[in-house]
């Protein structure tokens, strides 16, 4: 696998500067991410990264392959340059020394999900939260967010559904998750109505190419165009659209 992802993507970026194309395709990893990244989502939608990738490489006539692989996996694979990038992900320190970003692809924004029946008043910090209760996913690194700021009154949910459904039968005050993923899930439950959202923090976030992987640096210029002429021309804001 190693030696042909190789070969097909120098052949890619040859095929770029006016030459022959490869048959390989450029092979991206993704984890599941409701609505980011879905592998077999009911509805078929594919998670508006992927649409993203799939569009982009579409217009460049590249032959692109998903494989959704466990996160720590995926990461690995890219370090390795066993695949050429992750479909998206933050930036780290860890992370710069074996992966190259896109401009960035998207927002991902967190915060605070309340009944708006409760009309609480918007906070900036998580520390304003105090005695009140708060569910948040074991697992995600909020957790950690809530114990830096002293938060004690904490309910451990297993997922984004699981969360809204405490917070809908106010079992707590509030939840605390990432918006897009929490907003998809409340309109797969048809309870998205009702529901107040007051973003805490946000971040940029990129789709994410291996500096193992030859032919990177081309890879990535042609990205980024494709990227700017998706978000220029309306189509980025159209395929987010199917997801809200």
């Amino acid at each position: 696998m190693h030696g042909r992802l190789f070969v097909g993507l120098i052949a890619c970026c040859f095929w770029f500067d006016g030459t022959a194309r490869s048959a390989e395709p450029v092979v991206f990893a993704c984890n599941e991410f409701p609505p980011f990244k879905m592998e077999n989502s009911d509805t078929g939608l594919k998670g508006f990264d992927v649409d993203f990738l799939e569009e982009i490489f579409r217009r460049a006539d590249i032959a692109l392959k998903i494989v959704y692989l466990p996160w720590k996996r995926a990461l690995r694979e890219a370090q390795r340059g066993e695949v050429n990038g992750v479909c998206s992900c933050s930036r780290t320190a860890e992370r710069d020394s074996y992966l190259t970003y896109s401009a960035p692809l998207g927002r991902a924004s967190s915060g605070l999900f309340s009944l708006a029946e409760n009309k609480f008043p918007p906070l900036k910090k998580l520390e304003e939260i105090e005695s009140k209760s708060v569910s948040v996913i074991l697992g995600y690194n909020l957790i950690e967010n809530l114990a830096a700021a002293g938060i004690q009154n904490i309910v451990q949910v297993a997922s984004e559904i699981q969360g809204a459904k405490v917070l809908i039968n106010g079992r707590t005050d509030y939840f605390y998750g990432y918006k897009e993923p929490v907003l998809f899930n409340l309109k797969q439950l048809g309870t998205s109505e009702g529901i107040a959202y007051n973003e805490i923090a946000y971040s940029e976030y990129y789709a994410c190419f291996s500096k193992n992987a030859k032919g990177m640096d081309l890879l990535v210029e042609r990205f980024n165009r494709g990227l700017k002429t998706i978000q220029a021309d309306g189509t980025y804001d159209q395929i987010l659209s199917k997801y809200r």
